[in-house]
Order: structure tokens, then sequence, then C-alpha cells
């Protein structure tokens, strides 16, 4: 698998690597190819009212997504924003989550900053920190359309 050219095609080689259909697990190869082998994930969530962090490695976030889950899982990214300099990005994105691809409201939102590091053959995700929305609090699809995923 190729190395993204653009930090657009990194994230949305991401969404596409953790969607799948009930019974099956995520693109745990084409994550891990996307994901700087020193990558970091930061989940952000309530839990009874009380704001709780994890953090993982990226080898261990790719590993789970490879475990088959009894759920389908898709990722629908209405809005991106990226700045980049140099080697440097960093991608602001609003994503819906659904179980079932064609559900006419999404399980939830989320919220996502991205980091990348251009390497000699492409663009590689340093950081992932994604936060899920919080219930009375919804996120602004900054522009974007519930339900009108944006192409890579």
């Amino acid at each position: 698998m190729a190395t993204p050219a653009t930090p657009e095609q990194a994230v949305a080689a991401l969404w596409r690597s953790l969607s799948h259909d009930a019974g099956q697990p995520g693109d745990e190869a084409a994550l891990r190819a996307i994901l700087h082998p020193d990558a970091m994930v930061y989940g952000a969530r309530y839990s009874n009212g009380a704001a709780a962090l994890s953090v993982a490695r990226g080898a261990d976030f790719a590993a789970g997504i490879g475990r088959v889950d009894e759920k389908g899982f898709h990722e629908c990214e209405v809005a991106r924003e990226v700045r980049q300099y140099d080697r440097f990005a960093t991608v602001y994105s609003v994503v819906e989550s659904r179980n079932d691809r064609s559900a006419p409201k999404a399980n939830f939102t989320g919220v996502n900053s991205i980091q990348l590091f251009r390497a000699d053959d492409g663009w590689r995700i340093i950081g992932l920190y994604y936060q899920v929305e919080r219930p009375g609090q919804p996120i602004p699809l900054q522009g974007g359309k519930a339900g009108a995923c944006l192409e890579g």
C-alpha cells in the first residue's frame, strides 16, 4: 500500500481503515501503513458525566481495529480543515459514526485533531486526538452537512 501523497489522502485513508461491516474487523494493515511507528492516539469522552481520556500507542490502537467487531462501524467525515507547512500538517476533522452505513442518523459525532509528518515516502499520522460529542453540546459541523461524507 502506497503512503498517501497529501494530508487529505492520509485522513481519508484513516476513516476508511476504521470502517467495517458487522462481524468484520477494520483494516489493520491499511491503518498501520498510514501511522508513523511512534504515533500516539488520545481519546476523550464523558462517562457518567466525568471526563475520561484514553491514551494508546498507534500500534496498539491498530491491533484493536484488527479485531472482529459484532457491530458495524462506519466513519463519515463531514468537515475537514487542513493547515500545512513543509513537512508539518494538522487536520481538524468532524466525523459522524454509524453502526449501519445507511442509517439516516449518526450514532455519535466526534471531533478529531490529526497531526501528520511528511516522510520521504509520503504523509504519516503521528498523532490522533479525538473527542466524542458531549450530550447536550453538539459539535458544529463547520459548514458540513450531516450524512454528506467528504471524498478522499
